[in-house]
């Protein structure tokens, strides 16, 4: 008799466990019915919103990123021709601006071998400063280090003050001569192939060792870029 109560007890509770899985289900089945869409649309916002804060924090990093200045080859301080090469080195994937006198005049992109090249790059008449800047996104660098080149174009200026040419020379009273004249600041003077002093104005001077008779001389001038006048006077002993 207690065992058969015990059976009708436990079958009871089990029926009522039943009841209240079913009617759980029954709930949850109706709660998604009613609210399944508004739940979805505000998880998927939710997502969203979550990715986009991950791509603004992504292009926010990618903004703080320092981009380096390049670095510019030397070139030569001065050239008698129109156009100059211009490289250097930068970090690949990157894009170079080259100022000229200031002024932007071509844009490269880095290779992979982190060098960038401008190929003729057009001088004016005097002095000439070129730099760069490196692009990464929208970051740009600092501008390199500067080279300074002067075009000079036409031969430098060169006077003979003294002696004139065809004087003659007392040999005994005198074995030597000075040689005087002007040229442009920064020339250099040859006299026969010596050099004279020439000081920060252009002037110079030479002393000529007297030969008996006829004494050939040839002086030269040459700037920095390479560019010559020659003038040949001759003087002589008596």
């Amino acid at each position: 008799m207690a065992e058969s109560r015990l059976k009708s007890n436990i079958r009871r509770q089990a029926i009522h466990n039943i009841t209240l899985v079913v009617g759980g289900f029954i709930v949850l089945i109706v709660l998604l019915v009613v609210f399944g869409s508004t739940l979805l649309t505000n998880f998927s916002l939710l997502v969203e919103k979550s990715n986009g804060n991950n791509d603004t924090n992504s292009a926010n990093a990618q903004s703080d990123v320092f981009v380096a200045p390049p670095t510019l080859n030397t070139v030569a301080i001065a050239t008698n021709k129109p156009q100059v090469d211009v490289s250097g080195f930068a970090q690949k994937n990157q894009t170079v601006t080259l100022y000229v006198n200031n002024q932007i005049v071509d844009k490269t992109d880095v290779g992979d071998n982190n060098q960038f090249h401008f190929p003729s790059v057009q001088l004016q008449s005097g002095q000439n400063s070129i730099k760069v800047k490196a692009a990464s996104g929208n970051k740009q660098s600092d501008f390199s280090n500067t080279d300074t080149i002067s075009y000079l174009k036409n031969p430098p200026n060169l006077t003979i003050s003294s002696p004139q040419d065809g004087q003659g020379f007392d040999k005994n009273t005198s074995s030597s001569v000075s040689i005087n004249g002007t040229t442009d600041p920064g020339a250099k003077i040859t006299v026969n192939g010596s050099w004279a002093i020439v000081d920060d104005t252009g002037k110079f001077s030479y002393l000529y060792t007297l030969k008996d008779g006829d004494n050939d001389i040839k002086v030269i001038s040459t700037d920095n870029a390479g560019n010559q006048t020659t003038k040949e006077f001759h003087i002589h002993t008596q």
